[in-house]
Parts: structure tokens; C-alpha cells; sequence
């Protein structure tokens, strides 16, 4: 767990610079940060007058609030960093709860301007996982990957510009 500070609105000398409001006009960016900071299980503290400022801005915000509380026991357990996250790759938290349902949830950040086509070493041994694992995608999509030496899998991805992208694991 850790502590993060999201200024909504102008905030010492940060200038506009530094915000994003009207939220309703940065609305991919404002997504992306409850993305990255519901996905990191971070504590947040919004500086600003309101979570939201239009109809659109509040789905959103519903929208992640809504997957990480549906979520919450799985992200709130232990974090795995695949990849240091520096903007000019793509990077990767894999959540592990041996004791749940789903044993991982992993997701993958793609902060670039370009689609990264690879193949991914997903390190599954902190799941409790021993022969196979089950990867739901964020559509709903079943794949069962036999475990390499009964501790990782190799998953192909390709993630689109900007995107994240996260499968649950059993």
C-alpha cells in the first residue's frame, strides 16, 4: 500500500499544467489515473471540489469505483511488479491471493504511443497455481496455459496505444 496525491484542480505551483479539470475534457486521462491507482492499491487523496463535473465524467468514475470493489480482495493482496513502469514500455502488476477464487489478477498498462505486440513471462508461483492456470481476459475470453515448470506461463499479448488490459486468474 502506498499514498498518492491527484490534483483535480490547480494546486500551489503546479499550474494548469498540473491538473485536469474541467474533468469532463480530460476524461481519458482522468480514466487512466483510477486505473493505475485502483490497480497499484494505493490510497488517494483528490484535491479538488468534485469527483466529477458531467454525466459522462461520473460514469467513470463509477465504472472503476464499481471494478475495484468488485475486485477489492484481490487487489488488496499482495503485488507482484513485472516491469518497471517508465513510459516507454509497457508495464504490469500481477495481484496473487493463493487463499481466493481467483489466485491473480494481472494487468497490463501499455502507456506508449505505439501497440506492443509480445510474448509475456507471468511469474505464477505466489498463486498457488501447480500444473495450470485459467486467464479470463477483460471480455470474458477462457485460455488454460499449462505451467512451464510449475511456475509461469507465457501469454501473448498485444495492447493497443495508451490501453490497459487484465485477466483474472484461476
Amino acid at each position: 500500500m502506498g499514498w498518492m496525491f491527484v490534483p483535480l484542480v490547480k494546486y500551489h505551483g503546479g499550474g494548469t499544467a498540473a491538473t485536469i479539470e474541467p474533468l469532463c475534457e480530460h476524461l481519458a486521462h482522468y480514466q487512466q489515473r483510477l486505473i493505475n491507482l485502483f490497480n497499484a492499491g494505493v490510497q488517494v487523496c483528490y484535491f479538488g471540489p468534485r469527483p466529477y463535473d458531467a454525466p459522462q465524467t461520473r460514469e467513470v468514475v463509477k465504472r472503476w469505483v464499481a471494478f475495484y470493489k468488485k475486485y477489492r480482495s484481490i487487489f488488496d493482496a499482495d503485488a507482484i511488479h513485472l516491469m518497471r513502469p517508465y513510459g516507454r514500455n509497457w508495464d504490469g502488476l500481477l495481484h496473487v491471493n493463493p487463499q481466493r477464487r481467483f489466485k491473480g489478477m494481472l494487468v497490463i498498462h501499455n502507456p506508449t504511443n505505439q501497440t506492443i505486440k509480445k510474448k509475456l513471462n507471468i511469474p505464477l508461483y505466489y498463486t498457488g497455481l501447480k500444473e495450470q492456470a485459467e486467464f479470463i481476459d477483460w471480455h470474458g475470453k477462457h485460455k488454460i496455459f499449462k505451467l512451464q515448470n510449475y511456475e509461469k506461463v507465457t501469454l501473448p499479448v498485444e495492447l493497443e496505444p495508451g490501453s490497459v488490459s487484465w485477466w483474472l486468474i484461476k
